[in-house]
């Protein structure tokens, strides 16, 4: 049951989120790439893709809050 409340898809967020963000550090925005997150994250793509769109829309969502 993916609610946007469920504390299994914020806490799989919240990894996607961090992981990106250091990979900022280091890459240019364009550079990165989802292999990259999950690799870090040890989540599945599936996971990724079920919460954001691609890169540009996780940026946005991370921009938003």
């Amino acid at each position: 049951m993916n609610v946007k409340n469920n504390k299994r898809r914020r806490e799989s967020q919240d990894k996607i989120e961090r992981a990106f963000i250091e990979v900022l550090q280091t890459h240019e925005i364009k550079d990165v790439t989802v292999s990259d997150l999950i690799k870090m994250t040890e989540l599945n793509r599936s996971t990724f893709y079920a919460n954001y769109i691609d890169i540009f829309d996780l940026a946005d969502k991370i921009r938003e809050k």
